[in-house]
């Protein structure tokens, strides 16, 4: 039995909490934005659990689609559903369990935001089947990333404004440039096996072109605390992250898969300090 549990504990990427760090930084950042530095403590709690389940789901559905491409790619060739380990039916029966718990917290809030979970589900279930047939799938992966930005405006101001847009648009964006770092440790892999991604998709610029992204991020950033009139301590954070995206920059230079991954890890410390910024601009 623990045998078990601890499979499906693989399965779910339990072992690696970056994933669930890179979809919590933006839902906080919407938290405190949106409440003004004061959030519903109830609401965060519903949506730091859904943000566990969700991203299990994730994990899950994604490896049931790629696990043949899984098995050709050195990184993920171990994985439990590519090695058969676990089952395709207990895989589905697990991700089922894990969307049901998901809708039991949406029954706990407000009903006006179903129709932006049943959206945000589809984005989950789809994304690993873009990465077959469009050429940025990183794309997709951010609007499901940032899929409960407007959820948390709809139940903290009632309605979606500017702040909410640009955040979720900066949060696109933020994912396609650490999602791409992954993907460069694939990139071989994934050229062979016919997988899209970002990376290949940008080529020989996968470098530059990610650079440039997060400087867009950065930039949005910077309007939020303008058009909010956030104070100097917020910009400072803000200057700290820019000392993240340069070292990232300079990691992947080498393009060693090992350096990609820590690249891309690196993100959570960039959400990390973003957050910090936020919640001094409010004390």
């Amino acid at each position: 039995m623990l045998e078990r549990i601890k499979l499906y504990s693989q399965l779910m990427r339990m072992d690696k909490p970056i994933g669930f760090f890179l979809l919590m930084w933006p839902v906080l950042w919407a938290f405190i934005i949106s409440s003004e530095g004061s959030p519903n403590i109830f609401f965060l709690i519903i949506f730091a659990v859904g943000i566990i389940a969700t991203r299990s789901a994730g994990c899950i559905i994604n490896d049931y689609f790629d696990q043949d491409f899984d098995l050709k790619v050195e990184r993920t060739k171990n994985r439990v559903l590519a090695t058969k380990q676990v089952s395709n039916n207990e895989a589905l029966i697990l991700f089922g369990l894990l969307i049901s718990l998901c809708f039991m917290l949406l029954l706990m809030l407000d009903f006006k935001i179903i129709l932006l979970a049943i959206f945000s589900l589809f984005l989950l279930v789809i994304y690993p089947l873009t990465k077959r047939y469009f050429k940025i799938p990183q794309l997709i992966l951010g609007m499901a990333f940032g899929s409960s930005i407007p959820m948390v405006f709809m139940l903290e101001k009632g309605h979606i404004d500017y702040n909410c847009i640009i955040l979720y648009v900066l949060t696109i964006i933020w994912a396609i440039v650490y999602d791409t770092y992954y993907a460069m440790a694939d990139k071989d892999d994934d050229r062979k096996i016919g997988i899209k991604s970002s990376a290949l998709f940008f080529g020989d610029n996968d470098i530059t072109y990610s650079l440039k992204l997060h400087y867009i991020v950065i930039l949005n950033f910077i309007v939020l605390g303008i058009i909010n009139s956030f104070n100097i301590v917020y910009y400072i954070f803000i200057l700290f992250s820019l000392l993240c995206v340069i070292y990232q920059n300079l990691l992947v230079k080498s393009r060693k898969p090992y350096q990609c991954i820590s690249a891309f890890e690196n993100n959570n410390i960039f959400g990390l300090i973003i957050t910090f910024g936020l919640i001094f601009n409010y004390i």
